[in-house]
């Protein structure tokens, strides 16, 4: 298992090499997010001797586990999932950056959760690119009011956007998709020149994300194996 997560590894790394190249893009301005829901102690700890910093979990009480056993002062985490009301207090403890906020009210919450822990939080605003149902998300037209909330709270730090956008193997579909969400992002960035990340790209689409801008991709099933 070592050896084989070492290996994912250096293969992304080569990949994100390439496409970064292709795309006269500097890889070390690039951030690998592991996505470890599901995933082992030992797993993780394997990936983080391998050098990655940065780590993405799906569920609060998962998030809250490892974060109170696999202890380093530099390990990053990440919340990448739907935020709920009744979980916000224990991701303000234990995250460092949550991915999806798009609401008003888990965002009023999570900065109430982080003044009480004297902390602030790196977020991005999801953005629900291909109107999916079954995605959450703000609509890209409500992008701006969003963030001007979000900007609002002293304790969370506005980042940048995430999206999701529709798996598909239509080329010309998945380039669109990818377009807009760098267009929503020049957009954001010229009212919020701090919300610079882009956090775009997964196992399925991560090189061409990163041909279109993404800053920040986000790596489970290439990095630790098919979940069981």
């Amino acid at each position: 298992m070592r050896t084989n997560i070492a290996k994912n590894i250096d293969n992304i790394k080569d990949q994100i090499n390439s496409a970064c190249k292709n795309a006269g893009r500097d890889p070390d301005k690039i951030t690998l997010i592991a996505v470890s829901k599901k995933k082992s102690y030992e797993m993780i700890q394997i990936a983080h001797k391998k050098g990655i910093n940065n780590f993405g979990e799906n569920y609060a009480q998962e998030l809250q586990e490892k974060a109170s056993k696999i202890s380093s002062a530099n390990i990053i985490w990440h919340f990448i999932g739907p935020i709920q009301s009744n979980k916000v207090k224990i991701i303000a403890k234990n995250a460092d950056w949550v991915h999806a906020i798009n609401r008003e009210k888990i965002i009023k919450k999570l900065d109430l959760e982080c003044r009480g822990l004297n902390k602030t939080i790196n977020a991005c605003i999801q953005v629900n690119i291909s109107s999916e149902e079954s995605k959450s998300g703000c609509n890209p037209k409500d992008l701006l009011d969003v963030a001007k909330l979000v900007e609002s709270m002293k304790n969370i730090n506005l980042r940048g956007i995430m999206a999701l956008p529709k798996i598909t193997n239509n080329k010309i579909e998945q380039k669109e998709s990818m377009q807009l969400v760098i267009a929503l992002s020049k957009e954001l960035r010229s009212s919020f020149p701090d919300a610079k990340c882009i956090s775009l790209g997964t196992t399925h689409d991560f090189n061409d994300a990163l041909i279109h801008g993404s800053t920040m991709i986000r790596i489970g099933e290439s990095i630790f194996g098919k979940r069981q």
